[in-house]
């Protein structure tokens, strides 16, 4: 310690841009300089741009009796770390209840919500924190209920501020649909109206889709336009206005028929479209949307395929590696300048809902005592480390698991 007292104060703080956020944890405990170093926001983002432990991977899975998990994998071992996580729902019925969807992350902080139940917290895995968001006391359409969720989770870096966006179907009873929007925001701890406008109002229930991607502030997610299209709707959390953009052209198809995810490609919106080729034979098209609302920006990247026994794509990883789960239920991933394809060993998942590409993070979303005693209507929702001994081990009820859940998760 009385050497590190004795470095310039530069010295001493390159030493901490280097540390892993457990280490930097305990170290707000050396003086209340160094605390007050750690804590600072700007420190925080400096480490977190310049800092080189991003090579993770959070897999979220369903195991056995319909648990769903949280592990981590590191890309330089290609070995389950050993950090594993399980989520308690709000439910009360467990059986009939929707997994969990993860959002993000955005700077280390993950997104987690239960559309079901309207559960949404923040979580930083780094530092074990989770918010509970509060309830919004924003009043809906009168007589109109909820009978489809979408959230969007994004980063405005312009007020420095982590916003969630509550993007509800609704029902009136004369049975038409409508939209309604609320915005939440870290920093005030509540929840306000957004105006979505006749062009964004729903016509059918939301499609399947495993990555709602949030892109340098602009979340986007899959919709369907005018009863028979496919859309992307995205909402920007700087300016706080959406967006629609039409996915791009195949010669005549319908966009209803075309399957694919979401992701994000250096930090630009992509759209990785699946298609069979018949058999356990697939391909996939990497888009790349050049601006947001012009169907004619898209631009393709790249044909994958065919690849055999793949079930479907997940999203990207480092160097622009694209993730897919295998029809075996393990991860594998395809590097599209050598055309390599390598099995991450990642195994013993019955059902892979998400894979999501993670950075450690120090950002703190620890509440204070008066806040926590003045939100007693919050959601209980929580996510706990465990231990899975079997985490590596096939079950050999995956086929079975996989067709029933594929239906219910969000």
């Amino acid at each position: 310690m009385s050497i590190l007292v004795t470095l310039p104060e530069d010295v001493i703080s390159e030493i901490l841009l280097r540390l892993p956020v457990k280490s930097l944890q305990r170290f707000k405990c050396v003086s209340k300089s160094w605390n007050a170093r750690i804590i600072d926001p700007r420190f925080m983002l400096k480490r977190f741009i310049s800092s080189n432990n991003h090579e993770l991977l959070l897999i979220s899975h369903v195991k056995p009796a319909k648990r769903q998990l949280l592990s981590l994998i590191s890309s330089e071992t290609l070995d389950i770390k050993n950090k594993h996580f399980q989520l308690s729902f709000p439910s009360s019925n467990e059986e009939n209840r929707s997994f969990a969807h993860i959002l993000g992350p955005c700077n280390g902080i993950f997104c987690v919500f239960d559309a079901k139940d309207g559960a949404i917290s923040l979580w930083n895995p780094a530092n074990r924190q989770l918010k509970n968001l509060p309830k919004s006391h924003v009043k809906p359409p009168l007589d109109a209920y909820t009978f489809d969720l979408c959230v969007g989770f994004g980063f405005d870096d312009e007020r420095n501020e982590y916003k969630v966006l509550a993007f509800k179907h609704m029902c009136l009873p004369s049975s038409s649909t409508i939209a309604h929007a609320e915005l939440y925001t870290l920093s005030t701890n509540k929840w306000k109206e957004v105006d979505v406008g006749e062009e964004f109002q729903p016509t059918g229930n939301l499609p399947c889709s495993s990555s709602n991607p949030s892109v340098d502030g602009i979340s986007s997610w899959f919709e369907i336009d005018n009863h028979v299209e496919k859309v992307i709707f995205s909402f920007n959390m700087k300016n706080e206005v959406f967006t629609k953009t039409q996915l791009p052209q195949y010669n005549g198809i319908p966009s209803k028929r075309v399957h694919g995810c979401l992701a994000s490609l250096k930090n630009s919106l992509a759209f990785i479209h699946d298609f069979p080729l018949g058999g356990v034979s697939k391909s996939f098209d990497v888009w790349v949307l050049g601006e947001y609302g012009v169907r004619k920006s898209w631009m393709k990247q790249l044909t994958i395929g065919p690849v055999l026994g793949v079930a479907a794509p997940l999203g990207f990883w480092k160097n622009g590696e694209l993730l897919l789960e295998h029809a075996e239920r393990n991860l594998v991933s395809y590097n599209p300048v050598t055309q390599d394809m390598k099995d991450l060993q990642a195994r013993g998942f019955v059902y892979i809902l998400q894979v999501l590409p993670y950075k450690e993070s120090l950002v703190c979303l620890q509440e204070a005592e008066e806040e926590i005693n003045h939100n007693r209507d919050v959601i209980p929702f929580s996510v706990f480390e465990c231990e899975e001994e079997n985490i590596l081990q096939i079950p050999s009820s995956s086929n079975s698991l996989n067709s029933e859940n594929n239906s219910s998760a969000v």
